[in-house]
């Protein structure tokens, strides 16, 4: 009877649906199967597979029976609950419930049909897995309600999460298994080590260690996968190492070249004959002499190093093609919404039709950079027209918010707190022109200041600009005012990266709020010679010369700066003085974005009278003459118990710098100076010490924001200081 049912066709006279919560027309129009249609052999798959498609259902069957020349079909169907809420978890405490319904991405309504229950549970184990637990078991448990709703709950039992216990290096015959496990990542469990396996890491971990080998001379070594064992909970990492041949350097020689030298193309090399072979050392020695090539236009400069092994020995010869310079076609730039073209350009020494030279092009990206409206500049060369001559594109990327608008509350230890409205910006619609005004008011400090630049005046390299103040601060025995007025004006100088400045001040002073307890000297200087008032006329010159990659968080390169103050009774002026500064600043790139800062500073100042308070030296605190651990000023030779500056300052400061980003810095420092009554009493024993660390934030339409925590090493009580700062035209 069943083989006949198969074997025939017969009409459908009805269609009845055995479900208590599906739409029983959508059952039928999905299995198609309907009264008057035919029914054969194929029927009962067709509507099972559309059925499935649903999605609605964890079981289905077809039920038929033959009723005279036709036949009845009967639909059964087990439905599926619906997922009530969010699933839950039981038994993880080692991964949060949120990363694992990150994982499942069920959602509140959906079908929980057996499969997708299935795939969950199988999510789940994945994600244990990549965490590297083991033996982890997850069940799941439906409770459902009359309405065909149910919570979902996954049971899990995370196992164990193994760390790593041993490293073991098998085949290193000469190098030692402590010098290998330093350049992996993948670490043993100890002190502060979670021990954790990350195998992307360890993968790269086998590239790490190949490069070593090969930086010593291995050139073909090989680095077997890893194998990991589990014993208990704990991983043994194995890494079988084969070094075979080392390697040696032996000529070099090179062909082809017409341009530079054999002599100068071998100052470039890093490699050397009768050295180990480093294959680092031969990259960097290949990339030197594309450079050399490139700085003279030779951009399509061919070398090939052609290699001859003898025995450990390898011959070198490097086959040179130099092929045609190129020179600079068009110098386009893009990117600037904001920037006048003309700002970025005249900062452009790459001009068309001249050799293009990389230098030139690093150069200019260098001098654009330190602008410091832009938050990265890519070089883009464009194709080469028929005579191999190339464009050359600047695609800057303006930065947010460089102008500085606000107002707020600001503290620092000299002045406590203040309350402050600001308006600067360091480019002025576009035009590179840098204006600000600050007006500050506080317990012991009023501030007012405004100020212009003009950084190309009249379209020269010439820099120009004007000042005006008025300052009334109190110090920790006297309250000293200045109204004054100061012009500025810079220009190159004939070293490159090197500026001559000249300044011209007139300041008004006057001392007054005098502490009772002060008592003058019987000779010399005395405060209340100041407390009518003073009037100082100054020309300052100075020598600097600025060769950092990025001005306003340098990488590398140096700073120096000699200047020269002096104030002289002429006119109305009534206070002389001569003040000699100088500033030096090195950084040196060490690994990964680690960079050591030195710095020194020293400064000597003298007068045919007695120097005024005001302009003599006081170290501590941050700034020029900053010895972080100790308060502002507060390093200075004293009478009395009060300080009262000295005539001259030594200061060295060493910092390590991380770099995260060109917004964002940690540092550790050491600051070392002193302060004294004349450059003669300079004593290299006689100084103060602080250490510490500290953060740099630059942050949109405020600055850069600073925060350090020194500890004084010679204060009368040693102990930690903290220091705040906040510099509105971002210098770290």
């Amino acid at each position: 009877m069943i083989l006949a049912l198969f074997l025939l066709n017969y009409t459908i006279v009805d269609v009845d649906v055995d479900a208590k919560w599906a739409d029983h027309q959508l059952i039928i129009e999905s299995s198609g199967l309907k009264a008057g249609g035919t029914f054969d052999a194929a029927s009962v798959s067709k509507a099972i597979d559309g059925l499935a498609k649903l999605r609605l259902f964890n079981f289905i069957a077809i039920d038929t029976s033959i009723v005279g020349d036709g036949i009845f079909v009967r639909i059964i169907v087990e439905e599926a609950p619906f997922l009530k809420g969010v699933p839950g978890f039981i038994g993880n405490s080692k991964v949060k419930d949120r990363d694992l319904s990150k994982q499942i991405e069920l959602r509140a309504g959906q079908v929980l049909n057996n499969k997708t229950v299935f795939d969950a549970r199988r999510k789940i184990l994945a994600h244990y897995k990549e965490k590297h637990f083991y033996r982890t078991e997850v069940r799941d448990s439906l409770v459902a309600d009359s309405l065909n709703k149910a919570k979902l709950f996954f049971i899990i039992d995370e196992g164990i999460q193994p760390r790593i216990g041993k490293i073991v290096i098998n085949g290193n015959e000469s190098m030692s298994d402590k010098k290998i496990k330093s350049k992996m990542s993948t670490k043993e469990k100890g002190f502060l080590r979670s021990g954790k396996l990350d195998e992307d890491k360890l993968q790269e971990d086998t590239e790490k260690i190949a490069v070593l080998f090969k930086e010593n001379g291995f050139l073909n070594v090989v680095v077997h996968k890893p194998v990991i064992e589990v014993s208990g909970d704990r991983f043994t990492i194995t890494i079988d190492i084969e070094e075979n041949q080392k390697y040696y350097v032996g000529d070099i020689a090179f062909n082809g070249n017409t341009i530079f030298s054999e002599k100068a193309l071998a100052s470039a090399m890093k490699i050397k004959s009768g050295e180990v072979y480093n294959l680092a050392y031969a990259e960097e020695s290949m990339q030197n002499m594309y450079t050399l090539y490139a700085d003279e236009g030779y951009i399509y400069c061919s070398i090939v190093p052609v290699e001859n092994v003898r025995d450990s020995i390898i011959d070198i010869e490097y086959q040179v093609r130099e092929s045609s310079p190129a020179n600079v076609n068009m110098v386009v730039i893009t990117g600037n919404t904001r920037t006048r073209e003309k700002v970025i350009r005249r900062e452009i020494i790459t001009i068309p039709g001249q050799r293009y030279r990389r230098s030139d092009v690093i150069r200019s990206q260098r001098d654009i950079f330190n602008l410091g409206f832009f938050e990265d500049i890519q070089i883009m060369p464009g194709n080469p027209d028929e005579e191999g001559n190339i464009d050359i594109i600047y695609d800057v990327k303006e930065k947010e918010g460089v102008g500085t608008v606000g107002a707020g509350i600001a503290y620092s230890a000299q002045d406590k707190m203040t309350g402050y409205i600001e308006l600067s910006h360091p480019n002025l619609f576009g035009r590179g022109q840098r204006i600000y005004t600050k007006f500050e008011l506080g317990g012991r400090l009023t501030n007012f200041q405004v100020g212009f630049t003009e950084p190309w005046f009249f379209d020269t390299r010439t820099s120009a600009g004007i000042d005006l103040y008025y300052v009334n601060r109190l110090y920790e025995y006297y309250t000293k005012r200045d109204v004054g007025f100061a012009a500025r004006v810079s220009q190159p100088f004939y070293l490159d990266y090197a500026r001559f400045n000249y300044g011209f001040r007139t300041e008004r002073t006057q001392i007054f709020d005098i502490a009772r307890s002060y008592t003058p000297p019987e000779t010399g200087y005395s405060l209340y010679d100041d407390t009518i008032p003073k009037w100082t006329i100054a020309n300052s010159f100075s020598i600097s010369r600025d060769a950092r990659d990025y001005i306003f968080n340098a990488s590398r390169g140096s700073y120096m700066s000699i200047g020269a103050e002096f104030a002289k009774k002429i006119l109305f002026a009534n206070v002389d003085y001569n003040r000699y500064t100088l500033d030096v600043r090195t950084y040196f790139p060490l690994f990964w974005k680690v960079i050591l800062m030195t710095r020194l500073n020293a400064g000597v100042v003298t007068s045919s009278d007695e120097v005024p308070i005001y302009k003599r030296f006081y170290a501590g605190g941050i700034g020029a003459e900053g010895i972080r651990g100790y308060p502002d000023r507060s390093i200075s030779p004293k009478e009395d118990g009060r300080v009262v500056g000295g005539s001259a300052v030594l200061i060295n400061n060493v910092e390590l710098k991380v770099k995260l980003s060109q917004t964002m810095a940690f540092i550790l420092f050491f600051d070392a100076g002193n302060t004294y009554d004349s450059y003669r009493d300079i004593n290299l024993h006689n100084i103060y010490r602080g250490a510490g660390a500290g953060v740099r934030i630059e942050v949109p339409m405020i600055g850069v924001m600073g925060f350090d925590l020194g500890y004084g090493f010679d204060r009368e009580r040693p102990g930690f200081e903290p220091h705040f700062q906040i510099n509105p035209f971002g210098m770290f």
